[in-house]
């Protein structure tokens, strides 16, 4: 007679992933300054929400800050239990490029590709210090609204604007940048729409105002933004660059609604744009199956695996990873951390990763789908190869 007692579910044989290294495909510097002014400053570094209570308090009522500070205890020979005071006061006998060094040795991080748009230059770490904690230098983006505000804060007509653009977009690996970083969906949302010439010229004149009034301009002219945007995504289709776009998750200015990747369906149409790849980060998060159905549609759409953003747990995580496996083509997929500030960020997502990659790629070989040996050559493609691939990113 059968049981009526329900199964527990099963988990697939890990795979071991320890051994692979990994490119973070997209990530940020570090703070000059790592030491947080109080246990609410540390906090607030780990969630997107600008409220003082989330910051504070909630932020450590999470899963992923949970999981963080039992982390951090561990590479601190600390009991797991020890708490935030315990912790931190460990990792201040810690200078910060030592620090760095030791996190991202013990998460076998080996190349990173950087958006230099944040934090601000003035207030991260030299890339020295990147360098020296991974064994080479980093790999660059340039962030295109940083470009575009300063372009239309310097030039009083549009087509200025225009003719700077082109010429400070010429040649950019010359430049030192290996692709380039949109953060359009935080600002008038993902469909990039053609305008005509009308509109966009009385979009112009609407941030010249604002030059006027505080001499800086923060673009959130649709008709005016989508019109760079065009500009520099023909530029890196030229010269076959890489373009990142921000989908999903993240700050609280942007509007998830307006945040699919469906929503750049005129930029995956568009024939004189497939010399670039475009590249949707943060896994599309919460719109991940959406974003791996681009990448097997589109030849030019790659998926970034965001692993230490979002602030997610390690199921969550899996979910996605399986998500994303289970329907874009392997050589699509890249690893990231989307890590900044703190180099915490950067470690832990490579750690994640690999355990979110190792569970979902153990369901396809439970499943038949993949041999063991395949799975593992699966896995140094997303973890790295890739990566190397698309931003010339030397082993």
């Amino acid at each position: 007679m059968m049981s009526s007692t329900p199964s527990a579910p099963h988990t697939p044989d890990a795979l071991e992933l320890g051994d692979l290294p990994v490119v973070d495909n997209h990530c940020h510097g570090l703070d000059l300054q790592q030491q947080p002014d109080d246990l609410g400053d540390w906090r607030s570094r780990f969630t997107e929400s600008p409220h003082a209570r989330m910051r504070t308090v909630d932020a450590a009522d999470t899963t992923f800050y949970r999981r963080l500070l039992r982390r951090m205890a561990s590479f601190h020979s600390l009991d797991p239990e020890a708490g935030e005071t315990a912790v931190l006061e460990a990792r201040q006998r810690w200078s910060t490029a030592d620090l760095t060094a030791a996190l991202w040795r013990d998460a076998g991080i080996d190349r990173l590709v950087v958006d230099t748009g944040y934090p601000p230059a003035d207030r991260v770490v030299g890339t020295d210090v990147l360098a020296a904690a991974t064994g080479g230098r980093p790999v660059l983006l340039l962030r295109l609204e940083l470009l575009f505000q300063h372009l239309v804060a310097q030039h009083a007509s549009l087509p200025a604007v225009l003719e700077a653009l082109d010429a400070s977009l010429d040649d950019l690996r010359s430049q030192g940048f290996a692709g380039l970083k949109s953060i359009v969906g935080y600002r008038t949302g993902l469909e990039v729409e053609r305008w005509d010439t009308d509109v966009v010229e009385s979009s112009f004149a609407e941030a010249r105002h604002e030059v006027a009034g505080t001499g800086v301009v923060r673009l959130g002219y649709k008709p005016l933004l989508d019109t760079l945007l065009h500009g520099a995504l023909a530029q890196a289709a030229v010269q076959e660059l890489p373009v990142q776009f921000h989908v999903g998750y993240g700050d609280p200015d942007v509007d998830l609604r307006t945040a699919s990747p469906l929503a750049l369906r005129a930029v995956f149409e568009e024939p004189a744009y497939r010399g670039a790849a475009i590249v949707l980060l943060h896994g599309c998060w919460p719109y991940v199956r959406e974003g791996a159905y681009l990448t097997a549609v589109y030849q030019n759409a790659y998926l970034d695996l965001s692993y230490g953003i979002p602030f997610l747990s390690v199921g969550e995580l899996t979910a996605m990873t399986s998500a994303a496996l289970g329907a874009a083509p392997f050589s699509k997929l890249m690893f990231s951390s989307d890590g900044a500030r703190v180099p915490e960020l950067h470690w832990m997502g490579a750690h994640d990763g690999r355990l979110a990659l190792s569970r979902g790629l153990g369901l396809l070989v439970e499943d038949r789908e993949l041999s063991t040996a395949k799975a593992y050559e699966v896995a140094e493609r997303v973890l790295a190869g890739n990566a190397r691939r698309l931003y010339g990113v030397p082993a």
